[in-house]
């Protein structure tokens, strides 16, 4: 009876000494880069999120980050900080320069998705900034920089072309709204033919 008892207390022991282990107090360190090596990207996020939310001095967050890049990318932060400054108010405008204004796809059969992207450079004095893009059909999916491209720099406006339940001659366009001279908005087009899908002939009334 003695020995089945102290088997009792012995697992009610390793039972709770996880709990005891967890309540343990955690000693501050001044270098935490060696746990942060440890984590993904997403939970070093989470981590400067409850920072934050435990009251860290956002300010001096963002400019200790910004001491860590070059003079080059200073500059274009600075442009950044400037430009949300105005915001509510028009953006100066910049010029541009499109690699190319139709993306040709050729011939595909129905059902292909079509993968391709054309490239932007910034050629003007101020930042680029793509506020909208849209389709002309609900087939083509738009990925755009969210962030202002930087004078001189190139960025890349990524296109998927659905063509489920298309057929023939295809030419969707995609507009831009942008703070680009003249218009402050421009237009690239698809281009190509879709072969449609054989149907199954039916088989009702032949004997």
């Amino acid at each position: 009876m003695r020995h089945f008892q102290s088997l009792i207390v012995l697992w009610f022991c390793a039972m709770l000494a996880p709990i005891f282990l967890s309540a343990q107090p955690v000693n501050p360190v001044n270098d935490i880069r060696p746990i942060l090596r440890k984590l993904t990207p997403s939970q070093k996020a989470q981590v400067l999120d409850y920072l934050r939310q435990l009251g860290a001095d956002l300010d001096r967050e963002i400019q200790q980050t910004y001491e860590q890049v070059n003079m080059d990318k200073r500059q274009k932060a600075v442009l950044y900080m400037n430009m949300l400054l105005m915001e509510g108010k028009p953006l100066e405008r910049t010029t541009i320069r499109i690699n190319k204004d139709t993306l040709r796809f050729g011939r595909i059969d129905e059902g292909t998705i079509v993968l391709d992207s054309f490239q932007i450079t910034n050629t003007g004095q101020f930042p680029y900034v793509i506020s909208d893009a849209k389709a002309s059909c609900d087939c083509t999916v738009l990925k755009y920089p969210k962030y202002p491209v930087m004078p001189g720099e190139t960025t890349t406006i990524r296109i998927e072309f659905d063509s489920r339940n298309k057929a023939g001659e295809a030419k969707p366009g995609i507009i831009l709204y942008d703070n680009s001279s003249p218009n402050a908005r421009n237009i690239v087009y698809l281009s190509g033919e879709i072969v449609p899908k054989v149907k199954p002939r039916s088989m009702s009334g032949n004997n």
